[in-house]
């Protein structure tokens, strides 16, 4: 009850500051209305508004521009008068309007076609309407990208408090870190679906960025809209839902035998059919150089002090997939009614363990996955205030373990009976079938020009099945245990903008979780089944106030985060599960303070610092454990842990022809766990949570040049530096394994990238870890070194 009256209170006072800000009750504002016209002012493609419209009154000196919602409002002599919309990179919109006392016009704007106006401003407007949202949000243009071999995941790199994790090359398990929570304390949507469990086809790191229009990053608090029990912040990746008739295609090819492949392509009619083809491959044999100790096959001995520098040599990985759409637009009856298919499949050898010093030579996983899905939105019904949006998927699964081997292999590739024992690490040849099942509800309800509701509700399954495929394979206990979930996520928020001055959001979710799956005993000899259930309610206040360049957010959030099916259920293989993990909940608090403007008519600055506070119990850590010298990974929950930490970026642009920028993170994640179970201060409070970069940083400049050689072909060339300073690789706090750290890493990237007439033919050349540092992660899992990468893109686009 305190809680609940601490927000109402923190509202109430949030309020009244952000109007005492944005000179609420000024006199001056107080004219004698003659007749207003106002509205709001949408993207006819996604219903989205969109913010810095120009609206003015043709025959009168008068005009506005619309606010972050994509709200305006005018004061004008009643009358005949005719309205113009215009909005660089859309088409211009006229109407003729009678205005008595008050007129109510909404409209929406649909794209130039132009090819080069598509790549360049349009996805600035989105990208302006995320950053200047009441919550902590910030969006990169993709399509600024699409010329690049990034794939999703590295496309964010550049964003501040953002780190990316991954256990060695393309393929490999990646970790995304946002403000010191990873993995699944952040939450992924695509479109605003969630892309939890959607098979190992379908990851960040293995989609390429030329499918997606900007990336949404929300930290800390996240909007109900999307439904997501996240601590950490969630990621939203929009694809490109406007464009009429398109071609897009790309091949690249780089070092260590990697190609990449995407196909997009898609029409839709004058009558609204629309049909749309997405295809893509990854393919490497990640032959790259490391430094490691190598085991002795004949005496079983490792010489730590011997340290050589070798190929790995088991860790070709490629994938494929293909997503086919179909439906119907702008119709009465649905804004979008859209049947898709997702087809995949992957192939993946496993070189190590989680530590590198754990070595493989055949055992490898399939993976096949199948997700037949639907979209429906309708938006403005009920005198243009109610817009709704249903989605739903069933995504089939099936992973396939291999490891049947009777070898030992070691870092030099070589070879040793193991005395007729099965399997590297232990052996198998099972299949697991994971079903997972998604529908996710939302409505948007405008009460008036300033007021509106939104409710949400996003409900999860997931089931797992196991059956042995080979005639001597046999199943453990786990394996015919159940392993199901069930989650539910209902939400409820209320929105008050006052004009272009300041808005405020409060909000509330509801929790709901059951789980089966087996559980380690207490002695740790066997299994007990685990039927676990959890129900909580969640809430939260953010607010933003605007004067001049500047804009202020404040966000508090009381969070829960459910644990993953991954996290319960583990994958049957490196990765063991805890079926009896607690939910984490924590106590969010978010302070932004930016400035967006121009020192002339050439000069753009965005500088941008936030700062966080999380007080979370029961939090989920991923740890390494040994059983019969055999390392895995599993999770655990922490009792109670603290962050607090700043991130900051400035960015700068002179006119079309420079553009640079600089963040840096620094995140401070303490055990906050006084007590052990014993009672006995516990030896590590205080200590800092280890394995977690705390301080990085990274700095860009890229240089344009417009017309190069030709006219309408233009030239960037690019230049990236990152930093990450050195972190606890164990507990500071224990003894002589305490003092291992990961190395403080600088490392260097370079690229160029040519179009040909205004983006239709493109070459980009890039090399990555320009200085062949020696760059680590997970428990000091080597990355890869130098290495160069050619690409080729075609892309042309109709939107007549």
């Amino acid at each position: 009850m305190r809680k609940i009256l601490l927000m109402v209170l923190l509202l109430v006072v949030y309020v009244v500051a952000l109007k005492a800000v944005a000179g609420y009750g000024d006199n001056s504002t107080q004219v004698a209305r003659q007749g207003i016209i106002e509205g709001w002012v949408t993207d006819c493609a996604d219903g989205k508004p969109l913010v810095g419209v120009t609206v003015r009154i043709v025959d009168a000196n008068a005009g506005a521009a619309t606010d972050a919602s994509g709200y305006y409002i005018i004061n004008v002599k009643a009358g005949e008068h005719t309205v113009e919309f215009s909005y660089i990179g859309m088409e211009t919109v006229r109407h003729e309007v009678k205005i008595s006392k008050s007129h109510h016009l909404n409209i929406c704007m649909c794209e130039a076609a132009s090819e080069l106006g598509e790549v360049v401003i349009e996805a600035k407007s989105k990208v302006q309407t995320v950053r200047e949202s009441a919550y902590n949000a910030i969006a990169i243009d993709a399509k600024a990208l699409q010329n690049t071999t990034l794939d999703l995941a590295h496309a964010m790199e550049k964003v501040s408090g953002v780190k990316i994790r991954e256990s060695g090359g393309l393929g490999s398990a990646t970790q995304f870190s946002l403000n010191g929570f990873t993995g699944r304390h952040v939450k992924f949507f695509m479109d605003g679906v969630p892309m939890e469990g959607m098979g190992a086809s379908f990851q960040i790191n293995n989609i390429p960025v030329n499918i997606a229009e900007r990336i949404e990053i929300y930290k800390g608090v996240v909007p109900v809209g999307f439904g997501a029990d996240a601590i950490g912040g969630a990621v939203n990746i929009v694809t490109n839902q406007r464009r009429r008739t398109f071609v897009d295609v790309s091949y690249s090819y780089g070092s260590f035998n990697t190609h990449r492949t995407s196909v997009s392509a898609g029409h839709t009619t004058q009558s609204g059919l629309m049909m749309e083809l997405i295809a893509y491959q990854n393919y490497s044999d990640n032959t790259f150089w490391i430094d490691n100790a190598v085991k002795d096959l004949e005496t079983g001995q490792i010489d730590v002090n011997k340290i050589e520098h070798i190929r790995r040599f088991h860790d070709t990985y490629h994938n494929e997939t293909v997503i086919l759409k179909a439906g119907l637009v702008n119709k009465p009856f649905a804004d979008r009614l859209i049947f898709s298919v997702n087809l995949g499949e992957s192939y993946k050898e496993t070189q190590n363990g989680v530590r590198q010093d754990v070595v493989y030579g055949q055992k490898h996983n399939r993976n096949r996955t199948v997700m037949p899905s639907v979209q429906y939105i309708k938006r403005n019904m009920l005198d243009d205030r109610l817009d709704m949006m249903l989605t739903a998927n069933l995504n089939k699964n099936i992973s396939h373990n291999i490891d049947t081997s009777r070898y030992e292999y070691n870092w030099r590739g070589e070879s040793h009976y193991n005395n007729g024992k099965l399997g590297e690490q232990s052996y198998q040849d099972s299949e697991y079938d994971n079903r997972n099942w998604n529908t996710t509800f939302n409505a948007t309800y405008r009460i008036n020009a300033r007021q509106s509701l939104m409710l949400n509700n996003v409900l999860t399954a997931f089931d797992r099945d196991t059956r042995a495929t080979a005639s001597d394979a046999t199943l453990v206990a786990t394996d015919t245990m159940p392993k199901t979930s069930r989650k539910n996520v209902a939400g409820i928020s209320y929105k008050y903008h006052h004009e272009q001055r300041w808005n405020v959001s409060a909000f509330a979710k509801h929790y709901l979780q059951q789980s089966k799956g087996p559980k380690a005993t207490d002695d740790g000899r066997g299994y007990t089944l685990a039927d676990e259930s959890f129900a909580a309610l969640g809430y939260g206040v953010a607010g933003t106030a605007f004067y001049k360049d500047f804009q202020l957010k404040i966000s508090y959030e009381k969070a829960y985060r459910l644990p993953t099916d991954s996290e319960l259920f583990g994958d049957e293989d490196l990765e063991h599960g805890s079926a009896g993990l607690k939910a984490e909940n924590s106590d969010n608090y978010n302070v932004n303070l930016a400035f967006n403007g121009a020192l002339d008519r050439q000069h753009f600055i965005f500088a941008d610092v936030g700062f966080i506070l999380r007080n979370t119990k029961d939090y989920i850590r991923r740890v390494t454990e040994s059983l019969s010298n055999k390392y895995f990974a599993t999770h655990i929950n922490h009792g109670y842990v603290r962050n607090t930490g700043f991130n900051s970026e400035v960015r700068y642009s002179y006119s079309h022809l420079v553009t640079a920028g600089v963040n840096v993170t620094y995140q401070n994640i303490r055990d906050n766990e006084r007590s052990t179970m014993s009672s006995a201060e516990s030896t590590t409070y205080g200590a800092r949570i280890p394995n977690i970069p705390y301080l990085f940083a990274n700095g860009d400049i890229e240089l344009r040049l417009r017309d190069f050689l030709h006219k309408r072909n233009h030239l960037a060339i690019g230049y990236t530096a990152n930093y990450v300073h050195d972190f606890p690789l164990y507990s500071e706090r224990h003894g002589a394994s305490g003092k291992k750290t990961v190395p403080t890493q600088f490392s260097h990237d370079a690229s160029a990238t040519y179009t040909i007439a205004d983006g239709r033919y493109n070459v980009a050349i890039e090399c990555r870890n320009l200085t062949d540092a020696r760059l680590y992660d997970n428990f000091s899992l080597q990355k890869p070194g130098r290495a160069f990468y050619i690409k080729l893109r075609y892309f042309f686009i109709n939107n007549k």
